[in-house]
C-alpha cells in the first residue's frame, strides 16, 4: 500500500522530518502551500528511503519566488498532476 504525504507547513514546523519516519517503499511526498520552502535548503531534508520520489506544486513555488532554487530531488508538478499522484497512491496522508 502506497501513499502520497503532502507537507504544506514551513521546515520551522518540522512536518518533513515527523514524515520521513513513517516512510514506506513506493511512498511519495508532494510540497505544497508554504511547505516549498523545504526545498531552498538542503539542510532541511531528513534522511529519506531511496527511491522516495519527491514533487513540488510548480503554482505554490512561483507564488513564493522559489521557482528557479527547487532542490534537484524535486519535481515540480502541476494541479493535474497532483490529481494524478492521489490516484496512483493507495491513499494520501496531509502532514500538518
Amino acid at each position: 500500500m502506497t501513499s502520497l504525504h503532502t507537507i504544506t507547513k514551513p521546515p520551522s514546523a518540522a512536518a518533513l522530518q515527523s514524515c520521513a519516519k513513517f516512510l514506506s517503499e513506493g511512498d511519495s511526498i508532494l510540497l505544497l502551500e508554504d511547505g516549498v520552502y523545504y526545498s531552498a535548503d538542503a539542510n532541511n531534508w531528513p534522511a529519506l528511503p531511496l527511491g522516495t520520489k519527491v514533487y513540488g506544486l510548480k503554482e505554490d513555488f512561483v507564488a513564493r519566488g522559489l521557482s528557479k532554487i527547487v532542490d534537484r530531488q524535486v519535481e515540480l508538478v502541476d494541479y493535474a498532476r497532483f490529481v494524478q499522484l492521489s490516484c496512483e497512491h493507495d491513499k494520501v496522508v496531509s502532514w500538518l
